[in-house]
């Protein structure tokens, strides 16, 4: 095991070959915003197992570090950890005490816990919600709860268009037993966003005792090709689906700890309130049991 530090011309196939697979073909990244100018006057670093390469990561000269990538095959080793360190080691011995980056919703927790810290911006960037998280290296990470289920008491309120797909990530990531969603606006692009299904799919398949409860404020025609349909279609029986006309906010539960509801202008989210998560709860369930099933949803069996 080791990793080396290459320039672009020195490890130009090996990088390309490991961020090919793992952005553009499992992630679906378009290529042409994988491969920018950037590239050439980056620091790579470039991990080995044995002979083969398996994991890479570029470090701008503003101290940004991207591109974190590891082979599936080599996943939950310690690769991405460990790359990480290389590039922190990297600013230390250049006189550099900041190092920052911009990740992936989904990647939220495995930087927390490297001791990355999240920042304000929150944005799209190939259609996947994105935060930037940073980390100075001269003093110990400080302690923070924050954006964490169960934990995060503080009220969050933001007008950033990616806010309500990075929290909603970061919620359905963490749940274990249930996810209830109130959905007044189907097109809100939350649930129109692959990111965003491919997180509630991991959920309602990583225990048989998960359970969606999805509640639409009204029928339309098509409904059954919405992405949240879609998934129900392929999954169990625990998602199940209903339509209620007293329903008119976008809201979701997270299990009885956390709550978020979002429009086009703002969302707002609490990852700990378990009092207001147990009203919006009875609330919902009131609504569900009254709620009719949709007319496409019956010729889906759902």
């Amino acid at each position: 095991m080791e990793i080396n530090i290459v320039d672009w011309s020195e490890g130009k196939t090996a990088l390309t070959n490991i961020r090919q697979k793992v952005f553009i073909e499992e992630q679906n990244v378009p290529a042409e915003l994988e491969w920018d100018v950037e590239d050439s006057g980056a620091i790579h670093f470039l991990a080995k197992e044995g002979n083969r390469p398996v994991a890479c990561a570029r470090l701008l000269k503003d101290g940004k570090l991207g591109r974190v990538s590891v082979l599936k095959d080599y996943r939950h080793h310690g690769w991405g950890s460990r790359l990480l360190r290389a590039a922190e080691e990297f600013q230390k011995e250049h006189r550099r005490n900041r190092i920052y980056l911009d990740a992936q919703a989904s990647s939220y927790l495995f930087y927390f816990e490297n001791g990355y810290r999240p920042e304000e911006e929150m944005f799209w960037d190939a259609n996947i919600p994105h935060i930037r998280m940073s980390k100075l290296l001269n003093r110990s990470s400080s302690a923070s709860l924050q954006y964490l289920l169960g934990k995060d008491d503080k009220m969050h309120e933001s007008e950033q268009p990616a806010a309500a797909a990075v929290w909603f990530q970061l919620a359905a990531g963490a749940a274990h037993r249930e996810i209830n969603i109130r959905l007044a606006d189907e097109a809100h692009p939350l649930f129109n966003n692959a990111a965003c299904i491919s997180t509630l799919s991991q959920f309602i398949r990583s225990s048989n005792q998960s359970q969606i409860r999805l509640l639409l404020s009204r029928e339309i025609p098509g409904i059954s090709e919405h992405p949240l349909l879609q998934l129900q279609q392929r999954v169990s029986s625990r998602f199940k689906v209903k339509v209620s006309d007293q329903n008119t906010i976008n809201h979701i539960t997270f299990d009885l700890k956390g709550f978020m509801e979002f429009d086009y202008r703002k969302s707002r989210a609490c990852f700990n309130n378990r009092l207001s998560v147990s009203k919006h709860r009875e609330n919902f369930t009131d609504m569900w049991e009254e709620g009719r099933l949709a007319q496409e949803a019956r010729r889906l069996n759902i």
